[in-house]
Formats: C-alpha cells, sequence, structure tokens
C-alpha cells in the first residue's frame, strides 16, 4: 500500500515551490480583474491590496497532489491480483477521499473567489458553504459517531450532517475570521498543518501527505503575503484554508476508534477557533449579527495597545506552535 502515497516531506515541498512561484501569477490575475481588497473595519492595510491568494495555493496543493502518487491503472490491476480485500478498499478510499478535497475544496475557493470580487452579502455566503458542505458529506466525508467517545455510538444520518456542517463550517469561517492582518491565517493555517501532518504520520497516511502540502503551500503563499503585504488570502484563500483543514481532521478521524481525534486539531487551531468563538459571544452579547465586522479580534486587540504588526505575528505564531507541540506530544504519549 505505500505506493498510495508519497513522503509528506516531499510533498510539502512540491507545494511550497508551486505556491512560491505562482503567487506573483495570480496577483497580475487579481489586479485584472479587480479582486482588490480595500480598507474596513476588519482589514487593517492602508492602501487596495490584490486578493485571491487562495488560487495559488489550490495550484500549489494540486501540483503536491500528483507526488501522493495516486493509483493507476497498473496498481489497481496489481491490488486486484495479489492483495486483500482491505487493500483495495483502502484504495477506493483513497480515490474518493481525493476527490471529494479538491471537489468540494474548488467549490469553496469559486465562492471565495466571487465574494472577494463581487462582495456578497454574508447570509448568501453562508448558505453557499451550508451547500457545499452538504455535498462533502454525501460523498461520505462526515462525523460518523458521536465525537469525543469511544466510538461505539453511530449517528443518525440527520445528527451526523448537523455535527459535520457545524465542524467544517466553523473552522473554516474561523480561519476567515482571523485573516485581519498580514500573514497571519497563512502562518497559523502553515503551523497547524504541519501540527496535523506530525500528528498523523504512521497513523493515516492520506491525511499527513495533504497536511503536509497544506503547510508547504501556505508557507510558499506567506513569501509574499508577510508583512507589508503584496497579496492577500482573500475568502478565496482562508475559506479554502479552513475547509481543507477541517476535511483532513476528519479523514484523519475516520481512521481511529471514534472522532476523538477531533480534540487534536481543535488544540492545534485553538488560536483562530478560540477567536471565532470570542467573537461569536461577543456580538451576540450586544446584539449584532455573528457575521458583522468589528475590530474586537486578537490581533486588533494587540494591535490596539502598541504592538507592531510583526510582534503580534509573532505573539499569535508562538501561541500556536506551543498548541502544535502539545498535541503531538499528547499524540506520541497515548
Amino acid at each position: 500500500m505505500d505506493f498510495l502515497y508519497g513522503s509528506p516531506l516531499t510533498a510539502f515541498f512540491a507545494a511550497l515551490i508551486a505556491t512560491l512561484f505562482a503567487t506573483p501569477v495570480v496577483r497580475k490575475i487579481a489586479w485584472r480583474a479587480d479582486a482588490v481588497a480595500r480598507p474596513d473595519a476588519r482589514r487593517v492595510h492602508p492602501e487596495p491590496i490584490a486578493q485571491w491568494g487562495g488560487l495559488a495555493i489550490f495550484f500549489g496543493v494540486a501540483l503536491a497532489a500528483l507526488l501522493w502518487r495516486q493509483p493507476t491503472l497498473a496498481d489497481l490491476r496489481q491490488l486486484a491480483a495479489s492483495s486483500t480485500p482491505s487493500d483495495i478498499q483502502e484504495v477506493r478510499r483513497t480515490v474518493h477521499l481525493t476527490a471529494a478535497f479538491f471537489g468540494c475544496g474548488f467549490l469553496m475557493l469559486l465562492l471565495g473567489m466571487a465574494d472577494d470580487r463581487f462582495e456578497f452579502r454574508p447570509q448568501w455566503k453562508f448558505l453557499g458553504q451550508i451547500l457545499i458542505v452538504i455535498v462533502l458529506w454525501a460523498l461520505g466525508v462526515k462525523i460518523q459517531t458521536l465525537p469525543f467517545t469511544s466510538g461505539t455510538q453511530p449517528l443518525s444520518d440527520q445528527v451526523s450532517l448537523l455535527l459535520t456542517l457545524v465542524w467544517v463550517i466553523g473552522l473554516t469561517n474561523a480561519m476567515n475570521f482571523i485573516d485581519g492582518v498580514d500573514g497571519l491565517a497563512t502562518g497559523i493555517a502553515a503551523i497547524g498543518a504541519a501540527s496535523l501532518a506530525l500528528i498523523e504520520v504512521g497513523k493515516a497516511p492520506w491525511a499527513a501527505a495533504v497536511a503536509a502540502s497544506i503547510s508547504g503551500a501556505s508557507l510558499g503563499f506567506l513569501r509574499w503575503n508577510f508583512p507589508p503585504a503584496r497579496i492577500f488570502l482573500g475568502d478565496a484563500g482562508a475559506l479554502l484554508l479552513g475547509f481543507w483543514l477541517a476535511v483532513v481532521s476528519l479523514a484523519a478521524a475516520s481512521k481511529t476508534a471514534a472522532a476523538t481525534t477531533l480534540l487534536l486539531p481543535m488544540l492545534v487551531l485553538g488560536v483562530p477557533l478560540f477567536d471565532t468563538l470570542w467573537a461569536v459571544l461577543r456580538r451576540a452579547l450586544a446584539g449584532k449579527p455573528i457575521w458583522s465586522a468589528d475590530r474586537g479580534h486578537l490581533h486588533h486587540r494587540l494591535l490596539e495597545k502598541g504592538y507592531p504588526v510583526k510582534k503580534v505575528l509573532f505573539i499569535l505564531y508562538s501561541v500556536s506552535i506551543v498548541l502544535g507541540a502539545i498535541a503531538v506530544a499528547l499524540t506520541r504519549l497515548r
């Protein structure tokens, strides 16, 4: 079965290099399409900046996927002749997962690109996310047992869909909410994905290879997104990264006794998740829509205390690294 998965390290560097060189091209495309971010209540940059960074990240991860060594027809014939039924099932599962990962990820990318360009109302964007996650769930990428239990309590379709929607949409928007300072969401995604890759090495090879690719692509994009940024993730990139990280964690959870491994992604991605929960609570108490923009996020609070942007990044990156290290250590101890 080793032919199914390339080295996570190879996938990491392939995605990094591809995204590094693709980003300037995407920047020119975004300017020509007028997909430009202008200062608002959530962003702190003083002038318009090109968006659609998610397009470069998608390209980088897609190129790295060629190195995951997806099964060819010859591989499938070899498996049919000499492998066990469980091996054949694993091949089918991998192909199915990859199709759902890229297919639904592409839909999320298109939704974000359209929003970057035309600025949809939040309700329409949220509805689009719901429809994409329903497609993902229908393709079999879902929470199937009660989270944080021994995995012996299978869920009804209705409860499974509800929990999958909460998890995927929550993490998708968590990355979007924290994308308010140059390089913040990109760096946290790189750290979180790298931590997930280390956690899943030897346990869920597909998830490890994909997470390594996401981390590499994020770092390649960070070269152009680090302050002063020359291009932004935009909704295209922030929604894509959050969605992909949610899918990877679900795929990894399905390889264990239950969805208990969702605890580890929650720890690894603690910064955006905490920031999102605090934002929802803050806006609900103020009687405002939860999708309304404000300057109450963690990075805004640090900026208001007088910290320069790069120090804010250092603080939040450091917290993410510590949380990721704790998650990896817990995995090794367990």
